[in-house]
């Protein structure tokens, strides 16, 4: 991950700020245009602003650890239900367990990209695995063995369409653009404010306007979990969907010598 993707979020928050900064000296020194005397409303608008900052970037950072949850438990799952299969392979020999383990690998494979824009993947791939049960009924597993891989699969669904919600839900758009409202308010009304001292408006200005910047950046991307690879920093992991791929394709049988 190239350094711009990592620093983004400060590069475009620290751009915005220079504009403002810089419009303020315009307006400051070449236009003397700066109407609004410095009153104690100031510190009213202000905090009124971060309180409704807050108020929504913490119902996105819940949907976000959320998400970070959302992985695991889809890793767990599949790893339970090899191992439970793997089991039952050993009392009954003539279920498919290579054909299930592939099915599991590719349920895996496909995550990625259903957690994002082709949400149709993977889903696909754990309907597939209901050929694997009606095998294993053949073989003689006891159902009540079956329904549980099947419960289990029913959880892999669950996790992946509470995934596609979250993904393309966006929290409260009306309290969205609210936010980004407030923020334009507050930024004009520091711009065209006459304090005390030139480099005193300028620290003040700045100061706000990075910080409220970066949170409205942030809470952007935060609601949006699962990014495309490489597209941001803050991109919930898949590491442990990966290492889980890792094991069931080291479970790859031996070639039998002829």
């Amino acid at each position: 991950m190239n350094l711009f993707v990592r620093t983004k979020l400060l590069l475009i928050s620290l751009l915005v700020t220079l504009v403002v900064i810089t419009i303020k000296l315009v307006l400051h020194y070449y236009f003397q245009f700066e109407p609004i005397e410095q009153s104690s409303l100031h510190n009213a608008l202000v905090s009124s602003a971060i309180f409704v900052i807050s108020f929504l970037l913490s119902a996105n950072i819940a949907d976000f650890k959320e998400s970070e949850r959302l992985p695991a438990q889809f890793a767990s799952t599949i790893d339970d239900m090899y191992h439970d299969a793997k089991q039952l392979h050993v009392s009954y020999p003539d279920f498919d367990l290579e054909a299930f383990r592939l099915g599991l690998l590719n349920v895996l494979s496909q995550f990625r990209l259903g957690t994002r824009q082709e949400r149709h993947q993977a889903r696909q791939e754990i309907t597939d695995l209901q050929g694997s049960y009606g095998q294993m009924e053949r073989a003689g597993v006891p159902p009540n063995f079956v329904t549980k891989l099947k419960t289990q699969s029913s959880q892999l669904s669950n996790n992946l369409y509470r995934i596609n919600y979250i993904q393309r839900i966006q929290f409260l758009p009306s309290a969205t653009l609210l936010v980004w409202l407030i923020v334009g308010i507050v930024v004009t009304t520091l711009v065209l404010t006459n304090m005390s001292t030139t480099s005193g408006e300028l620290v003040i200005t700045g100061s706000i306007t990075f910080m409220m910047v970066y949170i409205l950046l942030l809470i952007r991307v935060i609601s949006v979990p699962f990014h495309p690879s490489g597209t941001t920093m803050d991109d919930v992991s898949l590491f442990l969907i990966r290492e889980v791929r890792e094991y069931l394709e080291s479970q790859k049988p031996a070639s039998k010598s002829r």
